[in-house]
């Protein structure tokens, strides 16, 4: 299977106003500006599928749109708050950005703008700005010291 790329909806607007109509692919546009192409030699056709995810809903909100407002809403806190707390504020300061993508269950029947935004506190677990699960505890979102920084920053 071809690898697959996301773009957002800015990148693919782009992308459309630099293609030649009848001619050019998402590809060949890019090739084009990064100039892989030699004059008059096309390139090898290997597709790589460019999907936003959107289902005519609006594509999802990046995972790491939702880094800032969690450092943001566990500041807020003191430093430390539940999901459910943490969710509460993140849906108070970003339901403005959410799609209906965004809002849409998924399988397991979470809120994929709730699934994200744990993802995005699993990279930031694993990147050190927030503790592990065995010192916040369990359900518990804390900043470490890097985390306050950060959330100093943000």
């Amino acid at each position: 299977m071809a690898p697959a790329i996301r773009i957002d909806d800015d990148v693919y607007a782009w992308l459309q106003a630099q293609a030649r109509a009848f001619e050019d692919t998402p590809n060949s546009v890019l090739r084009r500006f990064a100039g892989l192409d030699k004059d008059g030699e096309r390139p090898s056709r290997k597709r790589i599928y460019v999907r936003d995810g959107s289902k005519g809903k609006g594509a999802k909100t990046p995972q790491a749109e939702y880094r800032k407002p969690i450092l943001r809403a566990l500041r807020k806190l003191g430093g430390k708050g539940s999901r459910s707390q943490v969710f509460k504020e993140l849906e108070q300061t970003m339901a403005h950005r959410f799609t209906r993508t965004d809002k849409d269950r998924i399988r397991s029947g979470d809120l994929r703008w709730q699934k994200t935004a744990e993802w995005e506190v699993t990279s930031m677990r694993d990147e050190g700005l927030l503790l592990p699960v065995s010192k916040s505890g369990r359900g518990i979102w804390a900043l470490s010291d890097a985390g306050i920084d950060a959330a100093r920053a943000a």
